[in-house]
């Protein structure tokens, strides 16, 4: 059917058409039905992109442990972060490293799957990469399954979540590899598995280099132990509700520069049209909030509310 221009779905309906001029109608249905969904490489983002993410974590890498990484060998570095790992180590605060980094959270078809889970507002929590290396234990036997929201009483809104995720495979992704483990329909279960919970119905997800995996928060998921020789890459792009509170702090690092080179929506992602969380006696500044989302949502074509909630509280 032809969407129109609807008064009572006026968002929603820019977004609907946005996700069938991309076509990624398949892939929502997939979110629905499964809590994931894969878009095959070249798809979102050309090889090309994905060998600049590649190269450029592996340069990050190399900077913070002081150790060149090799994909087929794997070799690789150390670092002092938590959680304390033998199988792996996370590179955390990646999205100012570097511009590639920016591009990918502003990736239209990444942008069109998480908005549909979590609204237009929906920010972004962290922006990591997981090194993993050969270690037949990895997480051990439960697989390390859990559901990413961090909300654990109720997990529940409605038939929605509050978080996504989304794996950037910058290596095959294979059983033997350790590549992700994931429970097809667990996010429909809406709370947290029991310890080994789950095992039994995992899947592997095996996919290419280039593929982006795209998850609900609420689904369960894990990943096997790698027992092969080399490294397992990623980039993990995590969105969360603009009611949580983000797991890296953006918005206090952010220079004028980084605004600039991206798209108004990116001011969006890093929390600034978000009058909440301020940080002196002045208050929450409402206005400012407000022409964020004014502006990202004329990007868009999108008409902003003439008045943002912040604006009607404070004016109650």
């Amino acid at each position: 059917m032809e969407i129109g221009n609807w008064k009572s779905t006026q968002k929603l309906g820019a977004l609907y058409r946005e996700i069938r001029e991309l076509g990624l109608e398949t892939s929502v249905a997939e979110l629905d039905a499964f809590g994931f969904t894969i878009l095959e490489p070249g798809r979102a983002a050309p090889l090309s992109f994905m060998e600049r993410l590649r190269d450029t974590i592996l340069d990050v890498a190399e900077r913070r442990t002081g150790i060149k990484h090799d994909i087929e060998k794997g070799i690789h570095g150390h670092l002092n972060v938590q959680p304390e790992q033998k199988h792996q180590y996370i590179l955390y605060y990646l999205l100012y490293e570097n511009p590639v980094f920016q591009e990918a959270v502003c990736n239209p078809y990444l942008l069109a799957l998480q908005t549909y889970m979590l609204g237009r507002t929906c920010q972004i929590a962290s922006v990591t990469s997981f090194i993993k290396w050969k270690d037949e234990a990895g997480y051990g036997p439960t697989l390390g399954l859990h559901g990413d929201t961090p909300v654990h009483n109720p997990i529940y809104v409605g038939k929605s979540t509050h978080t996504g995720n989304a794996n950037w495979l910058l290596t095959d992704y294979t059983h033997e590899g350790g590549c992700l483990a994931f429970i097809p329909g667990s996010h429909r279960r809406v709370r947290q598995p029991a310890p080994g919970e789950g095992v039994d119905e995992a899947i592997p997800i095996e996919a290419p280099f280039g593929s982006i995996v795209v998850w609900n928060g609420n689904m369960w998921h894990g990943a096997y132990p790698r027992k092969i020789d080399g490294l397992r890459l990623n980039l993990t792009t995590y969105f969360m509700r603009d009611y949580l509170l983000p797991q890296e702090d953006y918005r206090s690092t952010v220079t004028q520069e980084i605004l600039d080179r991206n798209p108004k929506r990116f001011a969006t992602l890093i929390g600034l049209g978000n009058a909440n969380y301020w940080n002196n006696a002045n208050g929450p500044d409402f206005i400012s909030a407000h022409q964020v989302l004014t502006a990202a949502n004329k990007e868009s074509n999108i008409s902003q509310e003439t008045r943002s909630l912040g604006i009607v509280k404070a004016e109650q």
